[in-house]
């Protein structure tokens, strides 16, 4: 006996056609040029179950049971299935009742070919049976079940929703059966799925702390999402930047805000809608962009020449004062030293250097609190070898006995014979007061504020220069509060001239 062919899709002729009477048969062509045989088209009609519900939008389902029922001349039919909105990897129930007079010799069950059959659940009358056959979105089922008055057998299959599945489009089902009485296609009679979009939950982490000029990472999570899905990350409505999901769901963002963000922001992390789920954006969280830090500049402050064997101090200035850090000086890419930097924003170091050449310095600030780092300018600082023929030299103090706390006084020294040319650098213990000066004529002279009461050891190094040796020599002063209205003094030393050897 010929299948008859019906069920949404299909075009069926002479509907008067019964069982009893036989049925002409007749063949059409369809879209794709396919011979398909068609003979009386199903009589019944198509009724959807009153609960057929889809929630979309924000990608939630509730389950709504389908059913439809149809008749093919004395066999009836009434198909349902558990759930028409089912959620991806939700499992739903489908179940066909035939009643009437047939006897079923086999029976198919048409699907969607991105739902998987979950093995095992086939059932007839109740009765797990084994698959004939398994193609790409059918099952059949073969056997012997008799339709009668006490005898109307239900065929039950489930099905796994696939991670594939179209979102919030029909997804037709339907049958065949051949029975000893009548047979018949159904294959798009229904119900329909329709598969709605996953729901999505998108959580933030702590923002944590925020600085202006400093990089801070955002992160977030997705439940619902998928590898390589979009994320957009917040502050109020300023994007600032967006990241792709990976195969556990996580991504994040490097934001370094600039000193305009300065302030108090919401930030957030909103999951982009996709074909296959829906949008969500996470809690809003409050979190305060500190100031970024002050832009630094340090300035390096060093002799240009010295002759080897000589203490040189490596100064540098760094500006604004940060009053922390500290300063590390280097020759090339050689470490000299690290000094702290002191409340006037000064570094620096005594280094010796006994072997001759051009050094090329620079000082570079850590940063501090509130303070970014900054890398002085390279400076070229010429050691030289002294000469066999140079002039041994000596230092004379020119300072008072007694300096008052907190007024500035005039260090004055002498470098004999008159020396012209190099630095004089004048120092209390390892710290530098105040810059190198220049000698010229024999003389340098410094102004310098002491802040301490007490006696202050005093040490003048001269650099040295064509035609003179370095030397140094030592001196002490005391600091109080107040001067003697007369005094003042001398003090000398004997220089070091002569004494360094070369390197």
């Amino acid at each position: 006996m010929a299948p008859k062919v019906g069920g949404v899709g299909f075009r069926d002729d002479n509907t008067g056609c019964s069982h009893a009477g036989g049925c002409p048969r007749l063949w059409r062509k369809d879209m794709s040029g396919m011979s398909v045989r068609r003979v009386v088209a199903a009589t019944g009609a198509l009724a959807v179950a009153a609960g057929f519900a889809v929630t979309m939008g924000a990608g939630a389902a509730v389950a709504a049971p389908g059913t439809i029922t149809w008749a093919d001349g004395a066999v009836n039919f009434s198909r349902t299935v558990s759930n028409t909105a089912p959620l991806e990897g939700e499992v739903v129930t489908v179940t066909t009742t035939v009643a009437g007079a047939n006897t079923v010799n086999w029976f198919e069950d048409d699907h969607p070919t991105c739902m998987n059959y979950v093995a095992g659940s086939a059932t007839v009358a109740g009765i797990p049976v084994a698959l004939q056959s398994q193609g790409a979105g059918t099952l059949r089922v073969a056997g012997s079940w008799p339709v009668d008055a006490t005898n109307s057998p239900t065929f039950s299959f489930q099905y796994q929703v696939g991670a594939n599945c179209p979102r919030a489009a029909a997804l037709n089902s339907g049958i065949q059966y051949n029975g000893a009485a009548a047979s018949g296609a159904y294959l798009n009679q229904g119900p329909a799925f329709i598969v709605p979009k996953n729901v999505t939950t998108t959580t933030l982490a702590p923002v944590g702390v925020l600085q202006g000029g400093v990089k801070s990472t955002l992160k977030a999570n997705v439940l619902g999402g998928r590898a390589g899905d979009l994320v957009q990350f917040f502050a109020g409505t300023n994007k600032i930047g967006q990241g792709s999901l990976d195969a556990n769901g996580a991504t994040s963002v490097d934001w370094t805000p600039a000193s305009t963000d300065a302030g108090s922001h919401d930030f957030t992390a909103t999951f982009l809608e996709t074909p296959f789920s829906a949008t969500s954006t996470s809690a809003v969280q409050t979190a305060t962009v500190a100031p970024g830090n002050m832009t630094t500049q340090t300035t390096l402050i060093i002799p240009t020449t010295s002759q080897t064997n000589v203490d040189v101090s490596l100064q540098a200035q760094v500006s604004p004062f940060p009053g922390a850090g500290t300063v590390t000086f280097k020759n090339g890419m050689t470490v000299l030293g690290t000094g702290t930097v002191g409340a006037d924003g000064k570094a620096s170091v005594v280094q010796n250097f006994n072997v001759a050449g051009d050094k090329s310095i620079t000082a570079e600030f850590s940063g501090a609190p509130g303070y970014a780092a900054s890398t002085s300018n390279v400076q070229t600082l010429s050691i030289t070898t002294p000469g066999a023929t140079d002039v041994a030299t000596t230092i004379t103090f020119n300072v008072p006995a007694v300096a008052q706390k907190g007024s500035a006084i005039f260090l004055t020294a002498n470098v004999a014979p008159k020396a012209q040319g190099g630095t004089l650098q004048f120092f209390s213990g390892p710290e530098p007061l105040g810059n190198p000066v220049t000698v010229t004529g024999g003389v340098a002279n410094q102004t310098y504020t002491f802040t301490v009461n007490g006696p202050v050891d005093i040490r003048a190094v001269y650099t040295g220069a064509p035609g003179y040796l370095a030397s140094e020599a030592t001196t002490t002063i005391t600091v109080a509060d107040s001067v003697p209205s007369t005094g003042g003094g001398t003090g000398s030393a004997s220089g070091l001239g002569g004494l360094f050897g070369s390197s």
